[in-house]
């Protein structure tokens, strides 16, 4: 072994990671997942072949440390800052993810057991601005890093307590809360990057809070903008909930934030002038009604060649008007929980993303409809979900946990593997406890292609006559072929009329 050539020994390394260096598909959001064995844990592959020679060790530390999880522990952040000061190792980073916990907030009352000790654990790594201190000699040594991802983290007992404490007018006990989190974790992350300046190219996030972004101070926010020319991939779900209650499904449109969230919108479109990929969309389920312009303002991204939207109530014409002004780069739209308003027909966004977008080479509409199917929808939950009987009330916990753990935020049993997480650990989600890559995208990771995870139809036998009523999914595939004149997973053309 010690004598095959370098060229060799990787392609053998390659097959503990199957997919890793395929070329990048024309829609993001449309790649399969490689098949890896179960019993296969890479990590663990070439952590022990690091062990063996020297050579060896040189050889599997790019797969081993290309994609670093930091997890909000002491444990974990000491890990990092050894990591840090070894330049050889850090130098392979690629892909940093930041598991960020609900913060703990002391009450007036404390419950003894669990809860007090993670506080004193979050105050720990916040204490004297540990956690900004190693984040920022991180981000000095990553120098080939290119992804940051923000998520959030929940386990089963902080769930637990989010469910009591929202059932009390006046909660006065230890709470947890998502706001603050998602502020502390985006100022410094920004922090830190401005210090280390690392080539960054992509961010996402799940889970990312408006109002902590407005808890920014301004000062902040110009410096961050200005860091934000290089980024080519912008993919992020803003979650507008409050901590402690939800709003009205029928009337969510960001309350009392519009202006400041405009206005921050305003100057961060004009910062990226480089991105070539944009997913923006707003909590699952709970779609905002919020003009299309308030947010991108009518820019012109010059090399955006995919553009995403999601869970937002509009106009035919908004949705006509931003593809329009990129119909010369755009090769991909995705609409995924987007609702017209009354009076407005999808059949006229198909019509006009055919007639205008030549060079799209995929469409994806998933979940998409009308204003009044979806109100109809959330008020027929609101009126048969309740339950009285104890029996229902389990059940209905234990929905709310697989529910939470199915969107933007990721559950985890427990707070095993203290430690930063090394190689790829995002490509299974049994093996770690936490989503992949794409599935942070929400039910999107399979949409694409002609909804490439749907059941393949050779011929459609329902009405496809746009009512503005409801759309199936036969009319969403139909829709998506027809635009752009093929059947995208088996590449055949598509002939059929609208």
């Amino acid at each position: 072994m010690e004598t095959l050539p370098t060229e060799v020994f990787n392609e053998i390394l390659d097959q503990f990671e199957p997919g890793l260096h395929e070329l990048p598909r024309a829609n993001p959001w449309a790649r399969p997942r490689p098949y890896k064995p179960e019993h296969i844990d890479s990590k663990q592959h070439f952590a022990r072949l690091r062990l063996v020679s020297k050579r060896f060790s040189e050889l599997a530390a790019p797969y081993l440390f290309r994609s670093i999880g930091l997890r909000f522990n002491m444990k974990s952040f000491g890990r990092l800052e050894r990591l840090s000061e070894q330049p050889k190792l850090a130098k392979h980073v690629k892909k940093f993810v930041y598991l960020m916990p609900y913060l703990y907030v002391e009450g007036k009352d404390r419950e003894p057991f669990y809860y007090p000790t993670v506080y004193k654990e979050q105050q720990d790594v916040m204490r004297g601005s540990y956690d900004l201190f190693v984040l920022k000699k991180a981000m000095k040594s990553f120098t080939s890093l290119q992804q940051i991802q923000l998520l959030s983290v929940m386990v089963h007992k902080d769930i637990v307590l989010r469910n009591l404490a929202s059932s009390f007018d006046n909660w006065d006990f230890i709470d947890c809360r998502w706001i603050p989190a998602c502020s502390h974790a985006a100022e410094t992350l920004l922090l830190a990057i401005l210090y280390g300046k690392p080539p960054v190219n992509s961010f996402s996030s799940p889970t990312l809070s408006p109002q902590s972004l407005l808890a920014i101070s301004s000062g902040m926010q110009q410096s961050a903008l200005a860091s934000f020319k290089q980024l080519s991939h912008l993919e992020v779900t803003f979650d507008e909930r409050p901590d402690r209650s939800y709003l009205d499904t029928a009337t969510t449109h960001l309350r009392g934030h519009i202006s400041p969230i405009s206005e921050f919108f305003r100057q961060f479109c004009m910062c990226t002038v480089n991105l070539s990929t944009l997913y923006l969309r707003f909590t699952p389920g709970l779609p905002v009604r919020l003009p299309l312009e308030d947010v991108f303002h009518n820019t012109v991204w010059s090399k955006l060649r995919v553009l995403g939207i999601g869970s937002w109530m509009l106009r035919a014409e908004e949705i006509i008007g931003i593809a329009k002004r990129h119909q010369g780069t755009l090769k991909g739209i995705r609409l995924s929980e987007v609702y017209l308003a009354d009076g407005d027909r999808w059949r006229d966004v198909v019509i006009a993303l055919k007639t205008h977008m030549k060079t799209l080479d995929w469409v994806s509409f998933q979940d998409i409809g009308y204003e009044s199917e979806h109100v109809r929808k959330v008020s027929y939950i609101e009126t048969y979900s309740d339950s009285s009987s104890e029996g229902d009330e389990d059940d209905s916990l234990e929905m709310d946990t697989e529910s939470i753990s199915s969107s933007s935020s990721h559950v985890h049993s427990s707070q095993a593997g203290d430690d930063v997480i090394y190689g790829n650990v995002f490509t299974s989600s049994e093996d770690t406890g936490i989503s992949s890559d794409t599935s942070s995208l929400g039910d999107g990771a399979n949409a694409g292609m002609g909804n490439l995870g749907e059941k393949e139809e050779c011929e459609f036998e329902e009405d496809l006559e746009d009512y503005g009523l409801t759309v199936s999914q036969a009319q969403r595939k139909h829709w998506e072929r027809w635009i752009v004149g093929k059947n995208v997973n088996r590449g055949e053309p598509y002939t059929r009329p609208l």
